[in-house]
């Protein structure tokens, strides 16, 4: 059935071609061979394996048979595609190139830049070790030229190995500018010369570090003015309108003129082979081996220990040396083949005994690598960066944005969908590119990392390294794709303008200072950066006034006099090894008034605290206290008569976490300063919401629990981190900060006296009684009857599928279905109807959150889980086959764990 299989979809693949059809999908072919979607899945991974079959993975995905493909003329790189256009796209000059969109990037971007220069281009020099590829990649920009019409195709490429002239300049001129007849012995005839040949197309000296001084000498005239003599016709001027690319392994500075390459302006560094990414080095062993196939007419397959010798060993001459000792590898696999076969078979003993000498001795990955085991080769999987990748980050912020219009989300839910396509993005930028082949870079990151000091210092913000170096790279990125960017932008500027209207009403003061670190971008570095990367600073900065949120108090000191009040918060802050104070410094004469003031817009920039410490050097207590706007929900303290070693006994004891009451009890004893404590806070009621899944699908549960109620109570209901109260308990400091009524979730955390109401009870119904009694304290009894009929209607397994993820409740409820009945007959028992539904839940979440690449963190590794369940494990990734398939994820062990978990609590 596996062959039919195949069969059947080289048969629709030529009949139809790639086009997105019924008849790809799996579940569509599984039916035509009344075969298990499962079989059908595992199946096609096979052949997926095998580079029999590729895959588009879209929705639904998609397969097609790679013989009838190729067939068509489509050349296959890949054996998974992101899209239809990325399958079908012919690539050109430069894409053909492995690496083109990452270690190449940048040399391509120089070589095109300089070939593209008007009028003629400007001279290039390729400069890296040998084999590296530097005569492919001057060829490549002679086709480069042909293909933007930069040159016409009838122009030539004209190749000079310098090194043949390197003892003898003059028939370096003769061949270079051509002689007249007579010009010397033997020269029984004109010649045009290969500056002549290749007027009106492209000149590749290479090795030109072989030729003498005098040699490079001979090019200066050339290279300034496009003019020459033949050798023996000094009256006659010719002109030859050629482009210039020159090669060398050496260092320019120690082997070619100064004069000379000061008349060379674009120098590109061609990275060595163990400089670049290692799946390049995959994917160029398939292209050699692929190339070598088509040669000798035979399907090559290469042994797990060879393949690995390959990509662990440093082989001399980078990809031509790579290249050569594959030649020979499959020579000697030849020698020793049966000729009657279609097959080549590549063992370790097949490679040429250079490069086993130089394989580690040691190689842990080599241990237990078996030689009879065969892998067929075929390229890596890369999902294809294309350059404008950045305006794909912004056309999924802007899809956020139209569901959020749609279908109104909270805030929270909001900030975490941006989040999760912005975090995507960041991680390209950090893992996936070779961004620092860019020389530019570093002068970006240099002044990103001033701007960014300046604003934040002013803010009393904190940034990490990593993230200036991130916000440099998406600016370089930025920079690099501006005329893309604003052909974009100009479609979208209305829509663009209403979503950011809704951070600004949201959040004005992270967008006041995103817009300030826009406007010194701008002034630094030249970069007009628009409002959807204002969007994404904006954000940035919204994550750390989360940070902020840890530091539960803030401590402030205000003294009369320049510098009195910073002087005396850096020596203490330093004194205790931590920034617990800030300090405002007032001049002598100031008011009361303007004090309170100052203090009141540096209150503005922070955000999250619960205890607000003012020390100040003199003045009534009562007067700056009145003078401070009411914050809701903190308790303020004021202590006059400030010295370095009350503030030292003070901010140690913040430090220590201590109760900041009883701090200044302490502190103030016995001294001349006096204390005024205020407690605002008082514990508000609040109804926790949890997840195991998330922070995000509990903000989903409050907001089908909010929809139920009749009307606004008098209590928060706070989304909360599930991992958190299982690992505090009643510790927590969400029980410091409300009064807890009870919780409400996925799973229980078992907090000791906090009542429990699981998600699936309310679609069962069958908790009513309990809930009816804990909302007593905020319902009469007309609107808990209201509530109960409200959660009947909203509460039912589809609408909080649909409501809790993105993805379409009906086609994966099927499918967690289908979960679901396996668990039950592996188990071989059947689980009760509430486990039931709560693991409804919990897979469709957990497939939401594979998809989006945002599985569930564990706060440490089940090290225990994995060594005495294995078989569970193994149970359940089989299960999930199917799942990882239809939507192209993997199930990780953190998954499994809490599916053991949530098993375990009902059975």
């Amino acid at each position: 059935m596996k062959e039919k299989l195949l069969e059947l979809l080289n048969f629709y693949t030529e009949k139809n071609g790639p086009v997105p059809m019924e008849c790809f999908t799996a579940s569509c072919l599984a039916n035509e061979l009344s075969l298990s979607r499962n079989s059908v899945s595992q199946y096609l991974n096979e052949f997926i394996q095998d580079n029999k079959v590729v895959k588009i993975n879209s929705r639904p995905v998609y397969f097609f048979g790679v013989k009838e493909l190729e067939k068509q003329g489509i050349e296959l790189e890949n054996s998974v595609f992101e899209s239809f256009e990325e399958l079908t796209l012919k690539k050109e000059d430069f894409d053909r190139l492995i690496g083109a969109r990452d270690s190449l990037r940048h040399a391509i971007e120089q070589c095109k830049a300089a070939i593209s220069y008007p009028p003629l281009g400007l001279p290039i020099l390729l400069n890296g070790a040998t084999g590296t590829g530097k005569s492919r990649i001057a060829q490549t920009t002679y086709e480069y030229a042909i293909c933007a019409k930069i040159i016409t195709p009838e122009s030539k490429f004209v190749v000079v190995n310098c090194s043949e002239y390197a003892n003898n300049p003059e028939l370096l001129t003769a061949n270079l500018f051509g002689h007249k007849k007579g010009a010397y012995t033997g020269a029984d005839k004109d010649n045009p010369g290969l500056i002549q040949l290749a007027d009106g197309g492209v000149l590749f000296l290479d090795e030109v570090h072989c030729l003498k001084a005098e040699c490079q000498e001979k090019l200066f005239l050339f290279m300034d003015k496009g003019v020459y003599h033949r050798v023996g016709d000094n009256e006659n001027w010719f002109h030859s309108d050629v482009r210039l690319i020159f090669a060398t392994t050496e260092n320019p500075e120690d082997v070619l003129l100064k004069t000379l390459l000061r008349r060379i302006p674009i120098v590109v560094k061609i990275p060595a082979l163990e400089e670049r990414p290692r799946n390049e080095k995959s994917a160029l062993l398939a292209s050699i081996f692929k190339n070598e196939s088509k040669e000798i007419g035979k399907t090559i397959e290469i042994s797990s220990l060879a393949y690995q010798i390959f990509m662990d060993t440093t082989i001399p001459g980078n990809v031509g040396g790579l290249m050569n000792s594959i030649r020979a590898t499959c020579a000697n696999a030849f020698l020793e083949d049966n000729q009657g076969s279609d097959l080549l078979e590549i063992h370790a003993n097949n490679l040429p005994e250079y490069v086993l000498q130089l394989a580690p001795v040691i190689n842990f990955k080599l241990q237990g690598t078996k030689d009879k085991k065969m892998v067929k080769l075929c390229f890596p999987y890369q999902p294809n960066p294309y350059d404008a990748k950045l305006i794909g980050v912004y056309e999924k912020m802007l899809d956020s944005y139209r569901k959020y219009q749609e279908n109104p989300l909270t805030n929270r839910i909001l900030n975490e969908t941006l989040q999760g396509v912005i975090d995507q993005y960041s991680d390209y930028l950090m893992f996936d590119r070779s961004q620092g082949s860019s020389p530019n870079h570093e002068f970006t990151k240099k002044i990103t990392d001033k701007i960014f000091s300046i604003v934040m210092n002013r803010y009393n913000l904190k940034i990490s390294n990593n993230d200036i170096l991130l916000v440099s790279r998406y600016l370089s990125e930025y920079a690099r794709l501006s005329h893309e960017l604003k052909n974009w932008l100009s479609n979208h500027t209305q829509e663009i303008h209403d979503f950011s209207e809704i951070f600004q009403m949201k959040y004005p003061r992270e967008y006041a200072i995103a817009t300030e670190i826009v406007d010194n971008i701008g002034i630094n570095l030249d970069i007009e950066v628009d409002e959807m990367m204002k969007i994404r600073l904006m954000l940035m900065i919204c994550d750390m006034h989360r940070e902020e949120s840890n530091n539960k108090t803030i401590a402030v000191i205000l003294c009369h006099g320049y510098s009195t009040a910073s002087s005396l918060a850096d020596a203490v802050n330093k004194m205790l090894n931590v920034n617990i104070f800030d300090a405002i410094d007032m001049q002598l004469d100031v008011s009361v008034d303007k004090i309170t003031n100052q203090l009141n817009d540096y209150l503005k920039m922070k955000n999250y605290f619960d205890d607000l410490v003012l020390l100040v050097d003199m003045g009534s207590l009562e007067d700056i206290y009145k003078g401070i706007k009411q914050i809701p929900n903190v308790n303020i303290s004021i202590v006059n008569n400030v010295n370095t070693k009350l503030a030292l006994i003070i901010g140690s004891k913040i430090k220590q976490g201590e109760d900041i009451s009883k701090i200044l009890q302490t502190a103030c004893l016995d001294t001349t300063s006096q204390y005024k404590y205020i407690q605002n806070r008082a514990k508000k009621k609040a109804i926790l919401s949890v997840c195991a899944t998330g922070m995000g699908a509990a903000e989903k549960i409050i907001d089908l629990f909010k929809k139920s109620l009749p009307k606004n109570i008098d209590a928060e209901i706070v989304s909360y981190d599930y991992n958190k109260l299982a690992e505090h308990g009643k510790t927590d400091y969400i029980f410091e900060k409300y009064d807890v009524s009870f919780i409400l979730g996925t799973m229980n955390p078992y907090i000791e006296d906090i009542p429990f109401i699981a998600i699936e009870d309310l679609v069962l119904n069958s908790e009513m009684d309990q809930l009816e009694s804990l909302m007593k304290d905020f319902l009469s009894e007309d609107e808990i009857e209201i509530m109960k009929k409200n959660i009947i209607k909203n509460f039912t397994l589809n609408n909080i599928v649909n409501h809790l993820t993105i993805l379409n409740a009906e086609k994966v409820l099927d499918d967690v279905e289908e979960l679901v009945i396996g668990m039950e007959q592996h188990l071989s028992k059947p689980l009760p109807a509430a486990s039931k539904v709560g693991l409804y839940v919990h897979l469709s979440c957990l497939i939401e959150r594979l998809i989006l690449k945002n599985e569930v963190q564990l706060i440490e590794e089940p090290i225990e889980f994995i060594e005495n369940h294995g078989d569970f494990i193994q149970i359940i990734k089989e299960i999930f086959s199917v799942v990882e398939m239809n939507y192209s994820v993997e199930i990780p062990v953190s998954e499994i764990y809490y599916i053991f978990n949530y098993i375990e609590n009902y059975l």
